[in-house]
């Protein structure tokens, strides 16, 4: 299993971390991190990853296209005519076309969702709808070969999903269980509409300062 994973600087580590970490378990696990160049690539959260290939000497028949999310970093890289193009040409010949978070919108602009649906992070639904896509409130979509997740979190859901959707559920019930995967979240405000009305406006605040970069 070739897995081409995009990373750029200011993406979001636990979009691309999550679903990577359940896949290492499967059989004949390969993966190329790619960039414009090889070389270290900062994350929103200070840590940085390694860029293995550039655009130009990575596989060119993966398995599998990947591309994690963020909050500003992904919006500038819509305008990434060489990023994009890159996906739109790996994207077209891959066999599984997947995103977490708003790694949806990138597949977008590279037109590789239209007529599809496809999950996104909830704060960036309706800008999925600009590329042709439905978006869809669950954290894992499954259409055709567009394989999708949700928000951050939905990563390590979109992540064992995945796995056992192609190694089969008895591997993906062992790859639950390996990573432990039993979540208890401490304030059951991670949708939403479980969410009140103050931790939902906090959010939304915290969110669009994200993504636009002003300041609070």
């Amino acid at each position: 299993m070739k897995v081409l994973a995009l990373v750029y600087p200011g993406m979001t580590l636990l979009d691309l971390v999550g679903p990577l970490q359940a896949w290492s378990f499967l059989p004949d696990y390969e993966v190329q991190y790619v960039w414009h160049r090889s070389g270290a690539v900062p994350t929103d959260c200070g840590l940085s990853v390694q860029a293995t290939n550039s655009f130009e000497d990575a596989w060119s028949d993966p398995d599998v296209l990947f591309v994690g999310g963020g909050a500003k970093p992904t919006l500038d890289l819509l305008g990434d005519s060489a990023a994009i193009a890159f996906l739109a040409d790996r994207g077209s010949r891959a066999r599984w076309v997947c995103s977490v978070c708003t790694g949806s919108l990138l597949l977008g602009a590279a037109g590789l969702l239209r007529g599809y649906r496809a999950a996104v992070h909830w704060g960036a639904r309706e800008a999925l709808r600009q590329f042709g896509a439905e978006p869809s409130g669950e954290r894992v979509c499954v259409d055709r070969n567009r394989l999708t997740g949700g928000g951050i979190t939905a990563g390590v859901d979109f992540g064992i999903t995945v796995a056992g959707h192609w190694a089969g559920d008895s591997m993906g019930r062992v790859i639950e269980l390996i990573m432990e995967y039993a979540p208890q979240p401490p304030y059951g405000s991670g949708r939403p509409e479980l969410a009140d009305a103050q931790t939902l406006s906090a959010a939304r605040a915290a969110m669009h300062q994200a993504m636009t970069g002003a300041s609070a």
